[in-house]
């Protein structure tokens, strides 16, 4: 066994690390008779020879050697190999240039397969089935042999696919019958077979293969591929497919059956809106479910519904009384007002990081409570450095509910220090709309100032007009040989103190070079800063544009608050080739370009394109935003500025169109997906009332 092994120069051929010298230890693992070691092998196989799906020159020297192990009786785990062999031909478990060499050496090396098909092991022979298949269409009349002798449900229930894929007219009536055969087995292959052909199951079939998957284990196809046959089968189906076979799954017996539905309706919920319709009376089924392994996953499901899940409120409430924090959640994003009475019994005020919940004075009591509570830590200036902490989550609570927690003031005074950027943006948020009872924050907020926090002095400048203790605060950072020096954003802050920061110049030269370094893009957004101060303090353009042109013309993100300051300065006319550069470019820089572009005479509609492709990206905000002109990244608020309002039905068919757009990860990108569809229909509706052709009609 193994002859020949040696005689290869594995040195010269890759696998996932380099050079594969380690494959003859590897095959000669597998072939051990010891089963741990051959167990090791199998797995070094899967890591340096077929690693994630990715096949490299030494997987095709190996395809002889893995087929005379998978063939040879003694050796461990021969159906997991022949497992493998099916899954090196599989386009969908394979990429790399190699793949094709590599299913050329299986049908090459494949003769032994024909021996496993008659196998006394039914395990041998399922998966010699399914590597016969995947080898090449010189196996189908051994294959229609085969499913006319073989007896054992679960082989035959592998051959039936591979049939279908060689001979797809013959198998025809074969699939036909199988939806009504007994073994569930069969009945969940036939529906695989219909589903990888890319067709629609058969309306009479939906209740017998959903029957069949609430009977199996949901892994026990091959044929899925890398994941179960049941998220395959219920992932592909249709609206009213996906309705037929929940309905069923749903009632089935085996609780693991029933997970396996509401783990489909995550993946199908996370990628369509429209796909709670029809489906939320299985959620309801599966949230009410006495296995609490069920209603975990079900929780899930009605995560991943986003705002669709408000019809399951109730039972979201139920669980979250009983300490469902993941019910809770869904609670506080729907804005349920029941939300408040679960947190509270739980304490768990940690849930409410990333959420805005409606406002309750019983949590407020409660955040303030765990604001005093909380170890105060020395004063830091560098937010940079600085990890977040539970105080920047309630901060951030209080924050959203403005004026409503003005009661929570002192404690965000006394954590002021440790937390000046996020206390510092609530004081404002709270305490603006009423700047006469600001005078003990403002009084904490000048002292932070006068340590050199620029936020601080900012939040001093929002709520009395008073600039000097933000620009103190600059003075401090900007002092020669300090490591903390202002970032983009602080001097972005700074630039509002307008003509009283003056006296800043001379420290601002020293970012004012006329050049723009070529790695360091967070200089680069600092320089743009730094001249966004210079000429709101002094209206001198000649002072900034050297550095201002040098940036844009260097191209990526800092390039779009380059132009747009540019653009505020009228002093871009002869940019417009670089700015239509950028208009195409990376996303965050096309907003600048836009707006630049517009004051050059750019008709709006000639620049919506790019903006529009920057939303359906998912690079839009879920949320509207104060629009901050010194650095436009948000394309909708963009499209506003410039007026295209053209652009309105593009935006109104993304917001009607069935695919979610993906502007967060996992569950909660379906909640940031229901918002974004909310402002689209918004900013449509406002660009088109803006419509002059809509006015002359």
């Amino acid at each position: 066994m193994l002859n020949g092994i040696d005689d290869i120069d594995w040195s010269a051929l890759d696998g996932a690390y380099g050079p594969c010298t380690e494959t003859p230890a590897i095959l000669r693992d597998i072939a051990s008779p010891f089963p741990e070691t051959a167990g090791e092998g199998r797995y070094e196989l899967l890591s340096s020879i077929w690693h994630q799906c990715s096949v490299y020159p030494a997987t095709v020297a190996v395809v002889p050697f893995l087929i005379e192990l998978a063939t040879t009786p003694g050796v461990h785990r021969r159906d997991h190999l022949l497992h493998i062999l099916g899954g090196l031909c599989d386009p969908e478990q394979v990429n790399g240039p190699a793949r094709h060499a590599v299913r050329a050496a299986v049908a090459v090396h494949s003769g032994p397969l024909q021996a496993a098909l008659a196998d006394p092991d039914p395990q041998i022979r399922r998966y010699a089935a399914y590597a016969a298949a995947w080898s090449g269409p010189h196996f189908t009349d051994a294959l229609h042999h085969l499913w006319t002798t073989e007896t054992h449900p679960g082989v035959r229930a592998n051959v039936l696919p591979g049939l279908a894929m060689l001979d797809p007219v013959a198998a025809e009536p074969l699939l036909d019958a199988a939806f009504r055969d007994p073994a569930p087995q069969i009945r969940a292959a036939a529906a695989l077979a219909v589903v990888l052909a890319g067709r629609p199951l058969p309306a009479a079939a939906r209740a017998s293969v959903a029957d069949a998957f609430a009977r199996l284990d949901p892994d026990d196809n091959p044929w899925s591929g890398e994941g179960p046959g049941w998220d395959r089968i219920f992932t592909a189906a249709g609206a009213d497919e996906a309705v037929d076979l929940a309905t069923t799954m749903a009632r089935a017996e085996s609780a693991d059956a029933r997970t396996s539905l509401a783990y489909g309706l995550v993946v199908r919920f996370r990628s369509s809106r429209s796909a709670t319709t029809g489906l939320l009376p299985a959620l309801r089924t599966l949230l009410a479910d006495a296995d609490p392994q069920v209603r975990t996953a079900a929780t899930q499901a009605a995560l991943a519904a986003g705002e669709a899940a408000a019809p399951v409120a109730d039972l979201l409430l139920s669980a979250a009384g009983h300490s469902d924090h993941g019910a809770l959640e869904i609670l506080i994003r729907l804005g349920h007002p029941g939300y408040a009475k679960p947190l509270l019994a739980d304490e768990a005020l940690g849930l409410l990081s990333g959420l805005r919940p409606p406002f309750d004075p019983d949590v407020l009591a409660a955040v303030r409570r765990r604001l005093a509570a909380l170890p105060v830590a020395p004063a830091r200036v560098s937010h940079a450095t600085r990890p977040r902490d539970d105080r920047d989550d309630l901060l951030a609570v209080l924050s959203a509910w403005g004026p409503a927690a003005a009661d929570a003031v002192p404690e965000i005074i006394a954590v002021l220090p440790d937390n000046s950027a996020m206390a510092a943006r609530a004081l404002t948020r709270i305490l603006a709309p009423d700047p006469a009872t600001a005078a003990p924050a403002v009084a904490a907020l000048t002292e932070l100032a006068s340590r050199g926090d620029i936020r601080a002095g900012h939040a001093v400048l929002t709520l009395t007009g008073d600039p000097g203790p933000l620009i103190a605060a600059a003075a401090i950072r900007l002092e020669p040989g300090r490591r903390d020096t202002p970032s983009a954003h602080e001097l972005d802050l700074v630039a509002d103190a307008a003509t009283a920061a003056a006296v800043l110049l001379p420290a601002l030269r020293r970012r004012l070079t006329g050049d723009a370094p070529e790695r360091d893009h967070d200089e680069r957004h600092s320089r743009v800063a730094a001249a966004r101060v210079a000429w709101r303090a002094t209206g001198d353009a000649q002072q900034v544009l050297p550095t201002l042109r040098a940036v844009l013309r260097a191209g990526f993100a800092p390039a779009g608050p380059a132009a747009a300051l540019l653009a505020e300065l009228g002093a871009c006319g002869d940019l417009q080739p670089e700015l239509r550069r950028l208009l195409t470019s990376e996303w965050y820089a096309r907003n600048g370009a836009a707006v630049a572009l517009h004051g050059l005479g750019v008709p709006a509609d000639e620049l919506a394109g790019p903006l529009i492709s920057a939303v359906a990206d998912g690079h839009a905000s879920p949320r509207q935003q104060p629009f901050d002109p010194r650095n436009p990244v948000d394309p909708l608020d963009t499209l506003v500025t410039i007026g295209a309002a053209g652009a309105a039905p593009a935006l109104l068919r993304l917001a009607t169109r069935d695919e979610r757009i993906r502007v967060a990860h996992f569950d909660e990108n379906c909640w940031s997906d229901d918002l974004l569809r909310h402002r689209l229909h918004a900013v449509a509706a406002a660009l088109t009332a803006r419509d002059p052709r809509r006015t002359r009609r």
